[in-house]
């Protein structure tokens, strides 16, 4: 029993004496110093044996054991840690050695340091944004330039394979080489690639009405899709309701003209004809600068979810116009399913649509953008409410109604009814953010009182014109 408990009073005494606490400790006397680099070594001109580290590290430290001496802790790059252990006459060396540190050396390594990691951290959000870049164009390549350029190039199976492989590998290849030589901001990422949609669809309708073959629709596609791109890169400062506000333009002026061309359209023919498709392709194009201007030329703050709001109100006055239309047409003089009722209802539904996107975008506008600020998840909120008033109005009418005859007005009134009540009660119960004004502006006014007292002579200064920034 004695020598049992021998042996375990002997085994927790080592275990005491193996317990060893290391306490951090700068190096130099001032307490500034807690990391020494290979760079910082090699300034110092430190030597062995208090300084026995060799090879390539990311720094060093220096823990004080107690009475037992000091330890320094390296830490290697590949993340192993190595311990050496020195004696008090090596403290005083290294204290000794880090006493006459030149002034602002400490202050030049942690600036470095910092400098270094904000280079890696915009080097980050570059290759980042840019990899979104290269994404979007690779995707371009496939669905876009691929099949574009193959029809441009061939016109058997086997050639438009080979002409496929080469267009998309080659754009995606430029793509790539591009985004490594310059920075693309998330903006024109987002305005490229809309506007390459674009640009291709407009190339090939423009080639489909001066009658060219598929060759030149191809080519013309290819072209189109990348010069747009090319375009939307080179604009400069864009923001992002610069971008909503351009994309906007360019997609609303495509619907009034689908509208529009739908209209007057013979439903005996193919949709498009050529002249059709041609005024389809101009309007593609032709919105950009609009919708860019609209963003940037405002006299009030234009938000990306105030032209987000616009589209709401725009879709909301399409369907209360078009079912006016519907109204009319139906309660004429007409029979339903003959021909001339069918062209009349299209000629008077696709208009009147047309009208009433117009309106309702504007009166989106004058409503809401001039007055509020929305950001882009609240002009979603009133997208989805007026779409789910759309339904509920619909639904309630069909429940109440269910024996309504085929093509009857009543679920498309309650349909506009509930989008409309949906939307303002959503605006309502937003956080109201009144608008900002506009932000960056040359504005320019005269001041008719100025005139007035000037041309009268009265003395004194007057204010004339005044030029705002």
């Amino acid at each position: 029993m004695k020598k049992l408990l021998f042996v375990l009073a002997l085994a927790i005494a080592t275990r005491a004496r193996a317990q060893v606490v290391e306490t951090p400790e700068p190096f130099d006397s001032a307490g500034r110093l807690a990391v020494i680099t290979p760079s910082l070594a090699a300034r110092l001109q430190l030597s062995p044996p208090a300084w026995r580290i060799t090879g390539d590290y990311v720094g060093a430290r220096l823990f004080a054991l107690g009475d037992q001496g000091y330890v320094i802790v390296v830490a290697r790059r590949d993340g192993a840690q190595e311990r050496y252990a020195i004696t008090r006459a090596d403290r005083d060396y290294l204290r000794t050695k880090t006493a006459n540190l030149p002034p602002g050396l400490i202050e030049d390594q942690l600036g470095r340091v910092s400098a270094g990691l904000g280079e890696v951290k915009q080097q980050i959000v570059t290759a980042a944004r840019n990899d979104a870049f290269v994404l979007n164009q690779g995707a371009l390549a496939v669905l876009v330039y691929g099949p574009a350029f193959a029809y441009a190039l061939s016109n058997e199976t086997p050639g438009r394979v080979a002409a496929y492989v080469l267009g998309a590998g080659g754009t995606f290849y430029a793509a790539t080489q591009m985004a490594r030589n310059r920075t693309i901001t998330p903006e024109q990422n987002a305005l490229a690639t809309h506007a390459a949609i674009h640009g291709a669809a407009a190339g090939l309708g423009l080639a489909y009405a001066a009658r060219g073959n598929s060759n030149v629709q191809g080519a013309s596609a290819f072209v189109g899709g990348i010069g747009a791109s090319l375009l939307a890169l080179g604009i400069p400062k864009l923001r992002g309701a610069d971008v909503a506000g351009a994309t906007f333009g360019a997609d609303a002026t495509l619907l009034t003209a689908y509208l529009l061309t739908r209209a007057s359209h013979q439903r005996s023919h193919d949709y498009p004809s050529r002249g059709e498709a041609a005024i389809l392709a101009a309007s593609a194009l032709a919105g950009y600068p609009l919708g860019l201007q609209y963003a940037r030329g405002a006299s009030y703050n234009v938000t990306s979810g105030d032209i987000g709001a616009m589209w709401t109100t725009g879709a909301v006055g399409a369907l209360a116009a078009g079912t006016i239309a519907h109204g009319i047409v139906r309660n004429g003089n007409l029979t339903p399913g003959t021909s001339a009722y069918r062209d009349r209802h299209q000629t008077a539904v696709f208009s009147s649509a047309a009208g009433g996107f117009v309106l309702g975008a504007i009166a989106g506008d004058v409503v809401l953008a001039r007055r509020f600020d929305h950001t882009p998840y609240e002009a979603g909120i009133l997208a989805g409410s007026a779409a789910g008033g759309a339904l509920m109005g619909a639904g309630a009418y069909s429940l109440v109604r269910p024996n309504r005859p085929s093509g009857a007005v009543g679920p498309y009134v309650a349909a506009t009814v509930g989008a409309v009540a949906g939307m303002a009660i959503a605006e309502a119960f937003m956080p109201q953010r009144l608008d900002a004004g506009r932000q960056t502006s040359l504005r320019l006014r005269v001041d008719p009182l100025g005139l007035a007292l000037a041309a009268a002579r009265t003395p004194g200064q007057h204010s004339l014109v005044q030029l705002q920034f």
